[in-house]
């Protein structure tokens, strides 16, 4: 007997949803819809709160309109998904993720960051087990071939021991309106994917130090984060996030006793340490080749690895709700050291993190 086509919801037809699908520069596929095409799951079922948006997906995806749905937990009652993914704002994250849990649904893919602050993420975690949901959460390089190449070349000493790390996350000034239920600013925005991949290429996190800055405001979120870090292995992470650039930047720079990795949006780069052609008796970084990493998207592979999982084949999840929890941790952590002009240890609590009082919201 043929085996039940899974049933597939997609919450939030936005622009990581199925827009990004348009862009004629960006390697395909780069969003949720485009991924699940990619492995052959079709989806069955949308829900947006733009109508024109909802209804162009629609026709995009063949969807009739008895399948489009402005409230999700319409249809998680009338659909019963297996799959479902969630591409909406933070502030809903947690709140449609826990829904899809109870409704019935056999795994859920949710945006970065997993939630607004570290309760409601533990709560979806806690639920998830409950109803033994396989939860994903997007941090999109832990399913990209150069990161997992570059993770190879750490493990295998290519570079030596890995001493320093520049991580930058560069990009305008904070354009929204501070809400809490957004948890933070640039740090947060785009930081949690830098923060995923430190954890994935060094392990967990130690202690945190960290500023924020503002362009011109005295309250709400901030326009540029900096901040030392302290991996447990013992390696120091130099990381900025937002700064008021003209340009945006994804970039990290490892530096090893024996050589160097650079590796970001569109590009990777390994340096060996050779003997020197300039200087007698020194020895300088030198150019040499990045493992070949051609292959499929990440968002091919998430869908590819949820699809074999939800068929019942062995799948070692490569970004859970704990590693999600975990990213935002860290994160919440430096506001937390800005505001107290502090060193804060990691793990912290979070009752702590008072949002409100730490950007006078």
């Amino acid at each position: 007997m043929r085996a039940k086509p899974l049933k597939t919801a997609l919450i939030g037809c936005g622009r990581i949803g199925a827009i990004f699908e348009n862009d004629p520069l960006r390697w395909k596929p780069c969003t949720h819809f485009g991924g699940l095409a990619a492995a052959r799951l079709k989806v069955h079922a949308a829900c947006d709160i733009n109508p024109e948006r909802l209804r162009a997906f629609g026709c995009q995806a063949g969807i009739g309109a008895g399948s489009l749905y402005s409230d999700y937990r319409v249809l998680l009652r009338k659909e019963r998904p297996d799959l479902v993914v969630i591409a909406t704002w933070t502030e809903s994250h947690a709140e449609i993720a826990i829904a899809a849990c109870k409704a019935g649904a056999r795994a859920v893919v949710c945006e970065k960051p997993i939630a607004s602050n570290l309760t409601q993420a533990s709560r979806l975690i806690r639920e998830a087990e409950k109803h033994g949901v396989i939860l994903v959460v997007n941090h999109e390089r832990r399913f990209d071939r150069r990161y997992r190449a570059a993770l190879n070349l750490l493990a295998g000493g290519t570079i030596g021991e890995v001493k320093t790390v520049h991580a930058s996350i560069l990009s305008g000034p904070y354009r929204g309106n501070s809400h809490i239920a957004e948890g933070g600013g640039p740090l947060v925005h785009d930081g949690t994917h830098m923060a995923d991949i430190l954890r994935y290429f060094f392990g967990n996190i130690e202690s945190v130090r960290g500023e924020f800055q503002r362009q011109r405001r005295t309250s709400g979120y901030e326009d540029r984060a900096i901040s030392w870090l302290k991996m447990k292995s013992g390696i120091d992470v130099f990381l900025e996030a937002g700064g008021m650039r003209r340009y945006f930047m994804f970039d990290l720079d490892i530096s090893g006793t024996e050589g160097r990795i650079v590796i970001g949006n569109g590009y990777q780069r390994l340096y060996l340490a050779q003997k020197s052609r300039l200087y007698t008796g020194f020895r300088d970084l030198v150019e040499a080749r990045f493992p070949p990493c051609k292959g499929h998207t990440s968002f091919t592979e998430l869908y590819r690895g949820l699809r074999s999982a939800l068929s019942g084949a062995e799948w070692d999840n490569p970004s859970t709700g704990e590693d999600g929890y975990l990213a935002l941790e860290a994160l919440h952590a430096v506001y937390y050291s800005a505001i107290s002009g502090k060193r804060v240890d990691v793990p912290i609590s979070p009752r702590i993190i008072d949002l409100k009082k730490i950007f006078s919201l």
